[in-house]
């Protein structure tokens, strides 16, 4: 799925509108089973993200129809709108497996929090044997003595400590009042981010966080999972 265009010939159009980029996207993709263009529904963004809810979707993007291609920060003109609760967690540890199961039982997780690294729950759901293969492969060489927080949190098992190195991302019901995600489960890791950026986030109204710069602002959202 082909969302947006950045060069054309040769040239830069990353300048361009938003809604222009799409506009020259769609006359320039090949007729093709395979690739296929990316649409938007707009200004019907509540109502489509009902739908995303109702058919079990992570979410929608909603984008400013008028934004440039930023490539080196996180822009606010580009919102990720969840369907559930989900955040990224910094994996510092592991418990041992019981009943049966393979290589771990759950993963300790934390977050930075005023720049220190805090406890943020555990996830032993959400795995498949060969997602929890694969992370056990990339925790062993982690293992350390160190425990990776300044405060040591309890677990419900004995666990095992890990250099806060590898970032995962779980869905959650929601934050405790002491800062622990509940009921958290395991999505797959993330490689894609440095464990410094990851915080707790926060649900904000999106009147609160459009740029205020724009005037006559709308949006354009579109299938999460049609991002490619």
């Amino acid at each position: 799925y082909v969302f947006d265009l950045l060069w054309l010939d040769g040239y830069d159009i990353t300048s361009l509108p938003l809604v222009e980029r799409k506009k020259i996207l769609r006359q320039v993709i090949p007729e093709s089973n395979v690739i296929r263009y990316s649409d938007h529904v707009e200004r019907n963004g509540k109502e489509f993200f009902e739908i995303a809810k109702k058919q079990g979707l992570e979410g929608i993007i909603a984008k400013n129809r008028n934004s440039s291609y930023e490539f080196d920060s996180r822009s606010r003109n580009w919102l990720k709108i969840k369907t559930t609760a989900q955040q990224e967690a910094i994996i510092c540890g592991f418990t041992a497996p019981r009943h049966g199961r393979q290589y771990f039982g759950a993963l300790v997780l934390g977050v930075y929090e005023n720049g220190e690294l805090v406890y943020a729950g555990h996830t032993g759901s959400g795995f498949t044997q060969k997602t929890l293969k694969e992370t056990w492969d990339r925790l062993r060489p982690l293992i350390t003595d160190k425990c990776p927080f300044s405060k040591k949190p309890k677990t419900n098992m004995p666990a095992t400590r890990v250099k806060p190195k590898l970032i995962c991302e779980v869905k959650f019901q929601e934050w405790t009042q002491e800062h622990i995600m509940r009921v958290p489960i395991f999505l797959g890791l993330r490689i894609d981010k440095k464990v410094t950026e990851v915080k707790q986030e926060k649900e904000m109204k999106t009147e609160k966080i459009k740029n205020p710069n724009v005037k006559n602002q709308k949006v354009r959202v579109k299938n999460e999972n049609n991002s490619a």
